[in-house]
C-alpha cells in the first residue's frame, strides 16, 4: 500500500461520493477498499440497473463504470445517465479490459463525455483517475 501526502487540492475532493459500476464482484471490492482508503465515499453496484436506482437516490461526484454488464452494458447506461438532464454533468470514466474497442463504441464514449481507462489498473492509476474526474473544489 503507497503512502499518500494530500495536497489542498486532495482536501477538497476528499469525502467526495464515487460509484463503481462493475460486475466483477473482486475488481468492485479491490477498487473500493482502494478509493476508502484515499477518504472517497464509495458505493458500488453490479448492474447498470441497480446503478441508475443508487444515482437517484443520491448523486455521486463521479463514476467509474465497466463496459461489459449484465443485461444493460456500459455505453447504453452512459447513454441513460446523458440523457437525463440532471445526471447529465456526472463526470464518468470507462474501465475496460477490452484493448480492442469497437472504433464506433469508442466515439460514442468520447462523444458522451466518459473518458477511457484500460484494466488492469495499478492503484496509483486508479487514485489518479479518480482525481482528475473530481472538479476542484474552492
Amino acid at each position: 500500500m503507497m503512502e499518500h501526502h494530500f495536497t489542498q487540492r486532495d482536501a477538497g475532493v476528499r469525502n467526495a461520493s464515487i460509484l463503481i459500476v462493475e460486475d466483477d464482484y473482486g475488481a468492485g471490492e479491490g477498487f473500493e477498499h482502494i478509493l476508502k482508503a484515499e477518504g472517497y465515499d464509495v458505493r458500488v453496484t453490479l448492474d447498470a440497473e441497480s446503478a441508475l436506482v443508487e444515482i437517484e437516490r443520491a448523486v455521486p461526484a463521479a463514476v467509474l463504470l465497466d463496459l461489459h454488464l449484465p443485461t444493460t452494458n456500459g455505453l447504453e447506461f452512459l447513454r441513460r445517465l446523458r440523457a437525463t438532464s440532471r445526471h447529465a454533468h456526472i463526470p464518468v470514466a470507462v474501465v475496460t479490459g477490452d484493448y480492442l474497442v469497437d472504433e464506433r463504441v469508442a466515439r460514442e464514449l468520447q462523444v458522451l463525455g466518459a473518458q477511457m481507462c484500460l484494466k488492469p489498473l495499478w492503484e496509483e492509476d486508479l487514485i489518479r483517475i479518480v482525481r482528475d474526474l473530481l472538479p476542484a473544489r474552492r
